[in-house]
C-alpha cells in the first residue's frame, strides 16, 4: 500500500520498510547518500511544526549472531527527515512490532523522538479526536480549517489553526493558534490565540472568542 492509503494514526509511531527500487533511489538522491541498498527502513512520527515525517535509518544490518541492528552512522544522524509529500506515494510495509522490538538500535530512534510526544494542556488527546478529521490537513494533522464567523455584512471566513491543547476549564474547547490573519477582523491576527469548539448539530469547527496565551 501507498503511504497515501493510511491515516495518520495507522502511520504514527510506526517503522516501515520500502522495497521498491525507484522509491530506494529518491530517498537516495534526496538524502545525498551513496550506496543505499534495499531495502530501506524508516520511523513515522509526527512533528507539530513539519507534520507527519519519515525518518529513515538506512538498512538493517545482521551481525555474526545473527542479531539485527541498526547502523550507528544513519540512527544518529537527525538530518535523515523526509516529509509527508516527498513520500506520499510510496509504497511501503508496515514492520510487525513484534520483528522490531528485536532490532538493535530501535528504541534508541524512538526515544530521541519521543520529544515530539509531550502531552501539554492533553494536546495528544486530540489526535483521536474522529470527529475533527474532515478539518484536518492530511500532511500536518494538528492543523485544522475552522470557520470564523464574522458580523455585519462581512462574509464568514475559513482559517488555518494548529491545536494545541483543551481548555481544563471547557473540554469541549481546543486550545487553537491561528496560522493565518483574518481578512475582515484585525482582532484576528496571525498567532493568536483562539478557542474552537465542533458543534455536531452542524458538522462545523467554529472560533468561539480569543484566548489569552497559556505558557507551555
Amino acid at each position: 500500500m501507498r503511504v497515501s492509503d493510511y491515516s495518520f494514526r495507522e502511520l504514527d509511531k510506526r517503522w516501515v520498510g520500502i522495497e521498491g527500487k525507484k522509491y530506494c533511489k529518491k530517498i537516495g538522491k534526496k538524502l545525498r547518500i551513496k550506496n543505499l541498498a534495499r531495502p530501506v527502513f524508516g520511523y513515522f512520527y509526527i512533528d507539530k511544526e513539519f507534520g507527519l515525517s519519515l525518518r529513515i535509518v538506512g538498512n538493517i544490518e545482521k551481525d555474526g549472531r545473527n542479531k539485527l541492528y541498526l547502523d550507528e552512522e544513519f540512527l544518529f544522524d537527525s538530518d535523515l527527515v523526509l516529509d509527508y509529500d516527498f513520500v506520499s506515494k510510496f509504497e511501503i510495509e508496515l514492520l510487525n512490532e513484534e520483528v522490531v522490538e528485536v532490532i538493535e538500535g530501535s528504541y534508541v530512534l524512538e526515544n530521541k523522538l519521543d520529544i515530539h510526544y509531550k502531552n501539554v494542556n492533553n494536546f495528544l488527546d486530540t489526535r483521536n479526536l474522529e470527529e475533527l478529521d474532515p478539518f484536518r490537513s492530511t500532511q500536518f494533522p494538528d492543523d485544522v480549517q475552522v470557520l470564523l464567523v464574522n458580523k455585519g455584512e462581512n462574509p464568514d471566513e475559513l482559517l488555518w489553526a494548529r491545536i494545541e491543547g483543551i481548555m481544563d476549564v471547557k473540554p469541549d474547547v481546543l486550545i487553537c493558534k491561528l496560522l493565518g490573519a483574518s481578512y475582515y477582523n484585525e482582532d484576528y491576527v496571525e498567532d493568536a490565540m483562539v478557542g474552537v469548539k465542533y458543534f455536531k448539530d452542524e458538522e462545523s469547527l467554529k472560533i468561539v472568542g480569543m484566548l489569552r496565551r497559556r505558557e507551555k
